[in-house]
This record gives C-alpha cells, structure tokens and sequence, in this order.
C-alpha cells in the first residue's frame, strides 16, 4: 500500500537529514532505496526493496540495498520487523502503531489505536528487566485471503513479496493502471 505524497516527502527528507547530520553521502542510489522504503506501508524484505529500486536503477546491487537498510535501521530511521518465519522485513512507519499479520500470506499492516498503546507493562516483567517499548502484533487471516479461499491450509511462502514498488505506487496515485 504506498503512502501519501506527504507522508512520503515526510519520511524522505528525515531519512535524508538524519543521514547527513550522520555524515554519510546521499548517493543516488542511496537515495533510491530510501525512496523506496520510505513510499510504501507493505513492510517489504529486502528482494522486495533491491526489485523496485532495480526497476528505476538496473546498477544497483543486492549489497548496496541489504547495507542502505541496515545503516537506515541502525539509526532507527526504519524498523526491522520479525512477523514470519523468512526473511526480515522493514517498516518506515517511526510513528506509534502496531502490525496486524496475516498467517496465510504474510501481509504485515500498520494498526494504529489508542487502546493498544495504553496496554501496560506486566509487573512481573521487572524480574527479567526494564522494558523499553510495547508492541502489539495481532495474528490472523486477512480479508483477501479469505475472499480467495486461503483462510485455511497451509502458509505463504517465505519472502512473499506483497509490495507495490514506487514506480507502481506514483502510477497509482495517478489513476494509470499497472
């Protein structure tokens, strides 16, 4: 699901001013990859990521996206997220919320609600140590996969790409088709 054009500008002139205060060079390829991370809410892995950044950047290598994404989640501009077995996938949404995955295909989604941020830490917690942050992933069937049928068997693949790549979301928020 990409993002908004604002929320896209957000997300990259942060990335962007984080990396420079840093001092680490914004190269165009650099920059691609934070395009591409930062304009889309599909939590992709990094197959995803390095497929749509090649689309607009065929030099880019496989090294480059694997070393950008983990300089951006070592600085905290990013999240990496574990909700399936597979690859790690990476969230560039640094606001408060928490990730709905579904079982079947691996989609992970952003919930954002009041109600779980107020979900307070055990006491019994203090025995194992200090708590940092809360979140909460909440597991199940999503509603394309029980519109398809898939809300039973077996699980998605590993690695499934679910994502729109950035060349796919701009022609989206334009109305052409893919």
């Amino acid at each position: 699901m990409a993002v908004t054009d604002d929320e896209l500008d957000r997300r990259v002139e942060a990335m962007k001013q984080t990396l420079r205060q840093e001092g680490l060079r914004l190269t165009h390829q650099r920059l691609e990859i934070v395009k591409e991370i930062a304009g889309t809410d599909e939590h992709p892995d990094v197959e995803c990521v390095y497929r749509g950044v090649r689309a607009r950047v065929p030099t880019v290598s496989l090294d480059t996206v694997y070393r950008t994404l983990g300089t951006l989640a070592d600085r905290g501009l990013i999240s990496r997220v574990v909700a399936t077995a597979g690859p790690a996938r990476y969230d560039a949404n640094t606001r408060r919320h928490h990730h709905f995955v579904c079982i079947r295909c691996g989609k992970v989604r952003d919930i954002v609600d009041p109600g779980l941020d107020a979900i307070g830490v055990p006491r019994a917690t203090s025995e194992l140590g200090t708590v940092e942050t809360v979140e909460v992933q909440l597991r199940g069937v999503c509603h394309d996969c029980i519109a398809s049928g898939a809300s039973r068997g077996r699980l998605a693949a590993p690695g499934l790409c679910a994502t729109t790549s950035l060349h796919e979301a701009e022609s989206e928020r334009k109305g052409e088709p893919r």
